[in-house]
């Protein structure tokens, strides 16, 4: 099949986990012997972040269209705001006229625009929600620290100082939506906020390839880890509090907004690497006692959690979101109320890996989140939709 995806990010361009999973899905595809394109923003990443990163040579069977406007950063922001600019939609349209592709991927759009989920002829239309963005402003769906059960989106943008986007309630928009064949939600968790607003909705964990770790780690005995952004949104303050009050080692790996702060913790048992490349990560996750992700808000199918089964290690979270789905395939006891740091002490404090073999989680991953399970499902669903 020919196939392009579409995305805001694309690595090593790129701020989060929806981007390396549509640069594994681009790779397994392209092996698999698919023509795989990938079309990414430049002015996305530029305005996000400010750091410069060397290219990456793009696998064999994939090719890379980078869009880069003459109005620079400002043309991701207009898409952000009105759903739709010219330049990026005329780009989107010569490519889809010219490759005729047999399948159209959008992943993470929200700075690409709304308008591209328009079917320019006769392919089969996907989308993945990676977040909320169909159905919330904010992409997150939380009002106050809770799940938004009730939609006041206007004073919610106001409140939380966020551009109200008006073209979510146009025509244009929802002729668009209705445009999409398939939208993958890769948790239950997100297939049933989304289903109350649509009916074409099918469940598709993430994946991630197995690994074998290969490189030397500190020699650090029985220790506990968390690994992404260091912000507040990812329960790292609560973690920190339960550790403190812990005769237990925590290892910190990543960077955030409160990375200096966590440097001025005087705690000896945790310990703050700061950001690790895979090989060293993936090595420091295979010899922890098990991986924490103690979120407070609404996670998606986050690949960490996926990644450390893979590696054969155990993980313990919050009931936040798509996470208990997981967790909850190794054990439900490990598995703790977010924001409850009473329950997250005693799960740490009367942990017992011998309790889960690496076999045995390594097994979960197989049965549930491994590229061929992944793949299977997907091309099933590639397959049930009519051009």
């Amino acid at each position: 099949m020919k196939i392009l995806m579409t995305t805001s990010f694309y690595p090593p361009y790129h701020i989060g986990g929806d981007a390396v999973h549509v640069k594994y899905l681009a790779e397994t595809l392209a092996k698999k012997g698919h023509e795989v394109h990938v079309l990414h923003s430049m002015d996305a990443y530029n305005f996000k972040k400010k750091e410069k990163k060397n290219p990456e040579k793009p696998r064999k069977n994939i090719i890379l269209h980078t869009l880069n406007s003459p109005l620079g950063k400002l043309e991701p922001i207009l898409n952000y705001c009105f759903g739709t600019q010219e330049y990026t939609m005329n780009y989107f349209k010569e490519l889809v006229k010219k490759e005729k592709f047999d399948v159209v991927h959008h992943h993470n759009i929200s700075l690409l625009g709304y308008n591209i989920l328009k079917k320019i002829g006769h392919y089969k239309n996907l989308y993945t929600a990676h977040d909320y963005w169909l159905v919330c402003h904010k992409y997150d769906m939380i009002k106050g620290s809770d799940l938004c059960l009730e939609k006041s989106c206007f004073s919610c943008c106001l409140k939380n100082k966020k551009i109200y986007q008006f073209f979510r309630n146009s025509r244009e928009f929802k002729k668009c939506i209705n445009d999409i064949d398939r939208i993958i939600a890769p948790s239950e968790f997100m297939a049933n906020i989304l289903k109350k607003e649509f009916h074409n909705v099918e469940v598709v964990h993430n994946f991630v390839s197995e690994t074998t770790p290969n490189a030397k780690v500190k020699k650090i005995k029985g220790y506990f880890i968390f690994a992404g952004v260091l912000d507040k949104h990812k329960g790292i303050l609560n973690l920190v509090k339960v550790f403190s009050e812990l005769d237990k080692k925590l290892l910190l790996v990543g960077a955030g907004k409160l990375e200096e702060g966590l440097k001025k913790i005087k705690t000896k048992n945790i310990e703050l690497l700061g950001w690790k490349n895979q090989t060293e990560l993936f090595s420091l996750i295979s010899s922890a006692q098990a991986l924490i992700l103690p979120s407070i808000c609404m996670e998606n199918n986050p690949l960490i959690v996926l990644e450390s089964l893979s590696l054969g290690t155990p993980v313990i979270g919050s009931d936040s979101g798509g996470i208990p789905e997981i967790v909850k395939k190794i054990d439900k006891k490990l598995v703790f109320k977010k924001n409850s740091t009473k329950q997250l002490k005693n799960i740490i404090f009367y942990f017992d890996r011998k309790k889960y073999p690496s076999k045995t989680i390594k097994k979960i991953y197989q049965e549930n989140f491994s590229k061929k399970i992944f793949l299977k499902k997907y091309l099933n669903i590639i397959e049930s939709c009519e051009k």
